[in-house]
């Protein structure tokens, strides 16, 4: 199977998704299906929204509505696990070396866009402070 990273902005929220279900340091929170490398578990809804989204981005949501909400309007299908265990599904998200490379990539890319827009506001910045010195001079000549 191809996974392709979707674009726009729906990919700020793969990309934030991705991050949290990878982190094996919330593993009794969220984490991959063992049986299902296109799914993952939050294996504790209270502290999903406690530990995790209330601290990240609102991309993903500020509570568990929201959240899963926002799965689901992504593509991702809702199977109840167990009591306050859920696991979400979809066919174009899945815990591969391809896909983490993706991933990478697709953050790389927005650093670097983000680099980018901070230097040419930089470049606009210190322009517009040689435009105000030159009409500073300009003015001083007139008296």
């Amino acid at each position: 199977m191809v996974h392709k990273l979707p674009t726009g902005s729906s990919s700020s929220f793969y990309l934030h998704l991705y991050q949290i279900v990878d982190d094996s340091s919330s593993d009794q929170i969220i984490s991959w299906s063992k049986s299902n490398n296109n799914s993952f578990v939050v294996w504790d809804l209270k502290k999903l929204r406690s530990d995790i989204l209330l601290k990240s981005s609102s991309v993903l949501g500020r509570n568990v509505t929201e959240f899963i909400a926002k799965l689901r309007s992504h593509g991702f299908k809702t199977f109840v696990k167990g009591p306050g265990e859920l696991e979400f599904s979809h066919d174009d998200f899945a815990r591969s070396p391809l896909m983490k490379k993706m991933m990478v990539k697709a953050l790389s890319e927005r650093i670097e866009k983000f680099d980018a827009q901070i230097k040419a506001m930089k470049c606009r910045l210190k322009a517009k402070k040689a435009t105000l010195k030159v009409e500073n001079l300009f003015q001083n000549l007139r008296i």
